[in-house]
């Protein structure tokens, strides 16, 4: 008989890109990453959340959410930088559902200019969602270096996949609501998974 306590993983897939690498990785149900090639995802732009994201290392993300896209929620604290969530969908490259989030703001630029094409586009697309293709790279030079931009474009609209609820990704304990932000109490440290390297993907599906 299973002994259904504990945790085995998490309970949702997440994508990321690595700008410092430029390189994309998926970290599975199992909580280890798996480096795969340039994706094409669907991309559920109609509930994109955006706010303030702080990632440290060993830690949860901490997130204070937008009350709406074009209405930003206050600065919380030190090292929280502006950034996005989304949800996709890919079987060939993500497994299925995967949310992809980030603070980098080469990675939000890149996002930007796909919700500006998704606007334009979205009248004649009612009840679609787009796929993004990533066909590569770029190179961008900061304060910090030398990091990654994605490359990515809108490829064609398609129905919104059963497995992508049309749904917010965030949950709404982590909307700001008016109130100043509650503290966290530190995460305890946990190692970084190891990184297994992709199987090929099918080669018939798209995304």
């Amino acid at each position: 008989m299973p002994f259904s306590i504990g945790s085995t993983g998490s309970s949702r897939i997440f994508a990321r890109f690595n700008s410092k690498a430029g390189r994309w990785y998926v970290r599975g149900l199992d909580g280890n990453d798996v480096e795969i090639q340039n994706p094409n995802f669907v991309a559920d732009l109609d509930n994109i959340a955006t706010g303030w994201l702080r990632f440290r290392e060993g830690q949860a993300p901490e997130r204070v959410i937008d009350p709406s896209i074009d209405t930003a929620a206050p600065f919380p604290g030190e090292g929280f930088k502006r950034g996005f969530i989304v949800m996709t969908f890919s079987p060939k490259f993500f497994g299925g559902a995967a949310e992809f989030a980030s603070a980098s703001a080469h990675i939000s630029n890149a996002i930007k200019e796909v919700y500006a094409a998704y606007e334009a586009a979205k009248a004649d697309n009612a009840g679609r969602l787009p796929v993004v293709s990533c066909t590569g790279s770029q190179p961008m030079k900061d304060k910090f270096g030398t990091n990654f931009r994605p490359t990515l474009a809108i490829v064609q609209w398609v129905d919104r996949p059963a497995d992508l609820p049309n749904r917010s990704p965030v949950e709404p304990s982590d909307v700001w609501k008016g109130a100043a932000p509650s503290p966290r109490a530190p995460a305890q440290h946990v190692a970084p998974p190891a990184v297994k390297q992709a199987t090929h993907p099918l080669a018939e599906a798209v995304f």
